[in-house]
């Protein structure tokens, strides 16, 4: 099974169509992705993987605020939206469903305030809240996480609490990074600056009932043109090896 996480930078725009073939060349069975708003480009691409199959979606879009940024999870699989205490905030930044698939498991959809005067620890700290509650079996927590490690994923903005802060308390309750566990020492930046930094904001964790079933973790910048490329984020593919 494939997991897909993207964010897809300001709803789509005039990349949608693109940006739905892309998808479809990458082949994955769950799709999530980041900035999808209520906007026509973003609509048109949730219509557009409907018919391609993804029939069961979600999303977080305020329908009186359709131009904000939310989520959005659509699956070839039966989904079943999950709500649990001490969620993050905001609403549009967090969203949690169980996959009825044979193997049945649970994904968690984030996208991470870029500013600690937004959010941003508060977010954190209630992530790291519910992991540490988490009681529903196997899960990966996957999305737009706004910062890394110092010095590990490159030098990375506002950063330096996070590995305190985020990892190791996520290690503590069970959930790794099976990139990091993979690729120990690569250097994968998924987002650049204007000023041509780069760093890996693009993240996902699975837990230790999942981790066994982690075949790959890979990122992936996807197709450019003459018209540039489809996201300023790359791709996050992460493969399971579980029962179809």
């Amino acid at each position: 099974m494939r997991i897909l996480f993207w964010n897809i930078m300001h709803g789509g725009g005039s990349r949608a169509g693109r940006i739905v073939e892309q998808i479809l060349e990458w082949n994955p069975d769950i799709v999530t992705l980041a900035e999808f708003r209520g906007t026509a480009p973003s609509k048109s691409i949730a219509k557009s993987l409907y018919d391609e199959g993804f029939e069961h979606q979600l999303t977080t879009v305020n329908p009186d605020e359709p131009t904000w940024n939310a989520l959005f999870l659509a699956s070839r699989y039966e989904l079943a939206a999950i709500c649990v205490s001490s969620a993050p905030e905001p609403d549009l930044y967090w969203l949690l469903a169980q996959v009825r698939s044979e193997q049945s498991f649970h994904i968690g959809v984030v996208h991470a305030p870029w500013s600690i005067y937004l959010g941003r620890l508060e977010y954190y700290a209630a992530l790291v809240q519910v992991t540490e509650r988490w009681q529903l079996g196997p899960g990966v927590i996957i999305g737009d996480m706004n910062t890394g490690i110092d010095g590990h994923d490159n030098e990375t903005e506002n950063s330096e609490e996070y590995d305190e802060t985020v990892i190791s308390p996520l290690a503590a309750a069970g959930w790794h990074d099976p990139f990091r566990v993979l690729h120990p020492d690569v250097c994968a930046p998924t987002w650049y600056s204007p000023y041509g930094n780069g760093y890996r904001l693009d993240q996902t964790f699975v837990n230790d009932e999942l981790e066994k079933s982690v075949a790959a973790c890979e990122y992936d910048w996807g197709a450019s043109s003459e018209d540039g490329d489809l996201s300023d984020h790359a791709a996050l593919l992460l493969d399971l090896a579980l029962a179809d």
